[in-house]
């Protein structure tokens, strides 16, 4: 009777990793016991699956075994898009919108939603935020999005710039009409001395030092 001898798994399209190999190897328990050296014929690979599954940093699994008896295990890892500090705690928020915890093996270099004031509420964001992660210009510019009174801010990697967007309405034409200022100021020492740049107004950027 072949048994299962080796465990290859495997992190799909991922380079940093939440989950370490040794962590989901842990996961991988049937009858209360670890799966190396079960007979083939006896593995549940449903019940394996639903187990790595059951990990919070997993969006997807899939276990096999090979004809020889080793066991396959691809892991898709949930991808955070920003990390929310909250009265509640700090999370991510993952590329569906939904909350996903820290991780202790390694901290994603994504924009911070300071919401401790409660003024955000995550689904409201959030196309914003798939919008940031979209554009590789505004992935390394934006480092941290707010919100008060007078609407949602924008923290730029820019000497620190604030950037107010007010309402989220046409926060597309808002964002494509920021990279071209950026863009056009690229090579005017001036732009450096602003420190906000206010998006609210039709077909224009208004900037104050």
């Amino acid at each position: 009777m072949r048994k299962i001898e080796n465990i290859d798994i495997v992190f799909a399209n991922e380079d940093n990793l939440f989950l370490t190999h040794q962590m989901v190897d842990n996961l991988l328990i049937q009858n209360k016991k670890g799966v190396r050296n079960q007979a083939k014929s006896l593995i549940n690979l449903q019940e394996l699956e639903q187990m790595v599954q059951s990990h919070p940093m997993v969006e997807t699994a899939q276990v096999s075994v090979g004809v020889v008896g080793d066991l396959k295990v691809s892991v898709i890892q949930r991808k955070p898009l920003a990390r929310e500090y909250s009265q509640n705690g700090v999370f991510y928020i993952d590329s569906k919108g939904l909350k996903m915890p820290l991780s202790k093996s390694y901290s994603a270099r994504v924009p911070i939603i300071n919401n401790k004031n409660g003024f955000i509420k995550s689904e409201e964001v959030f196309p914003l935020i798939q919008k940031i992660h979209q554009d590789e210009f505004f992935t390394k510019l934006v480092v941290a999005i707010k919100k008060d009174k007078e609407g949602y801010w924008l923290q730029t990697r820019f000497n620190h710039q604030q950037v107010l967007l007010g309402g989220l309405n046409n926060t597309s034409d808002k964002l494509k009409k920021l990279k071209v200022f950026y863009n056009y100021m690229e090579k005017d020492s001036l732009s450096a001395t602003f420190k906000k740049i206010d998006l609210q107004y039709n077909n224009q950027v208004v900037c104050s030092k």
